[in-house]
């Protein structure tokens, strides 16, 4: 792998396609492009999808100051703030209609953590002490109201005012009080919001995620992290998430190199997830498969989880030194090339790649039959434009 490769990822396909779907006169991101590559101006527009692009477009004005990338930084946090944004009682929405007027207002602790990250990121370009304030608000908010000190945990769900919700809008199909993707995606906007704000109540509660990731999110027997949990921590499911654990592994590696705790136990935890994916989830092709539920493999290659493969195995590869990490890292990205790229014009990266490597263009089950869209409240640049900017940084000229 060449850093040139993933310059050219993020100038000349990532970003442009994402640039191209600002809403001028709505604000935000147009919400939804089709399988067809047609925009829905009058889509309805996700939080987690504008917090994401407001860290993507931040994140790249870092890289290269190119002034197209400040000017939708800027549009995205004006759009965040002013519509997103929940101004009675704090937090944002979890949907709102393609004007910004909320259709789903509970708030979701994933939600927010995607918005305390963008907003963190964005302050190191913009230096607003507006913007300041308002990550540090949502953190309160995070930890006054999600974080249960009684089941040393943070609860997931709320209403718009703050009142507890039953879990359903990303429970992991178990019902379930607590999920490893909300928590990992805490730890990761913590991360970058000490790196604009050294508090040191920040610093324990990253410590203590650290240690809830050891001591109950991981599983030390079977070297995965388990998915969703009741109230008491029991896991609700045997299901382990390739991407996820091996986005796991180096997220948790950079929160350790942010915050400079000595935790030696949770490189090496790290070291095993990584393992572990490279053992059971990558395919013959180089790719990396979907999850594996009750012992069985889902196949399926999605496209966010080949991105973070890219950085997980590079970042193993540099807490181990073994060369095989590499191989792996460099086999994921031929196959992002060969199978994600989607080559139409103005295409971008596809969602979606069946076990026979065909893209999937529609989802299907009993009930129903949707399109599987290029962009939608998931789909969205951050997972492969942070694959490019890391790489870029972690790659030899």
């Amino acid at each position: 792998m060449k850093k040139v490769e993933f310059i050219e990822e993020l100038e000349n396909r990532i970003l442009p396609f994402w640039l191209n779907l600002v809403d001028k006169e709505n604000g935000g991101f147009y919400g939804v492009v089709d399988y067809n590559l047609k925009i829905h101006p009058e889509s309805h527009k996700g939080g987690v999808l504008g917090a994401r692009n407001l860290w993507t477009f931040s994140a790249a004005y870092q890289y290269k100051q190119d002034p197209a990338y400040l000017e939708a930084a800027h549009h995205a946090y004006e759009f965040l703030k002013n519509r997103l944004w929940d101004h009675e009682n704090g937090g944002i929405y979890w949907l709102v209609d393609y004007k910004g007027n909320p259709i789903i207002s509970s708030k979701h602790v994933y939600a927010q953590s995607f918005a305390l990250y963008g907003l963190s990121e964005y302050y190191k370009v913009s230096k607003d002490t507006e913007v300041l304030a308002l990550a540090q608000n949502l953190f309160h908010l995070i930890e006054d109201i999600c974080y249960s000190e009684a089941l040393n945990g943070y609860l997931e769900e709320f209403h718009a005012d703050w009142t507890k919700k039953e879990n359903v809008l990303l429970n992991e199909g178990a019902e379930a009080a607590f999920t490893t993707n909300s928590h990992l995606h805490i730890i990761e906007a913590y991360t970058t919001l000490y790196q604009i704000w050294p508090d040191e109540r920040l610093l324990n509660k990253i410590d203590n995620l650290l240690t809830l990731f050891h001591t109950h999110i991981f599983d030390h027997e079977k070297h995965y992290c388990q998915a969703a949990f009741d109230p008491n921590w029991n896991s609700m499911k045997d299901t382990f998430s390739f991407g996820h654990d091996i986005e796991t592994s180096w997220l948790l590696t950079e929160a350790l190199t942010v915050t400079n705790l000595d935790r030696p136990e949770i490189i090496e935890i790290n070291k095993l997830m990584a393992l572990e994916v490279a053992r059971e989830g990558l395919a013959e092709d180089g790719s990396l498969m979907d999850y594996k539920a009750n012992d069985f493999i889902h196949p399926t290659r999605v496209w966010w989880g080949q991105a973070e493969a890219v950085i997980g195995f590079h970042n193993a590869y540099e807490l181990t030194n073994i060369p095989n990490y590499l191989m792996y890292s460099e086999d994921v990205w031929k196959y992002i090339q060969a199978s994600f790229h989607d080559k139409r014009e103005g295409g971008e990266w596809y969602s979606r790649i069946d076990a026979d490597g065909e893209v999937i263009s529609s989802l299907r089950d009993a009930k129903y039959h949707t399109q599987e869209n290029i962009v939608d409240s998931w789909k969205c640049p951050y997972h492969n434009a942070r694959m490019c900017l890391e790489m870029i940084k972690r790659l030899a000229d």
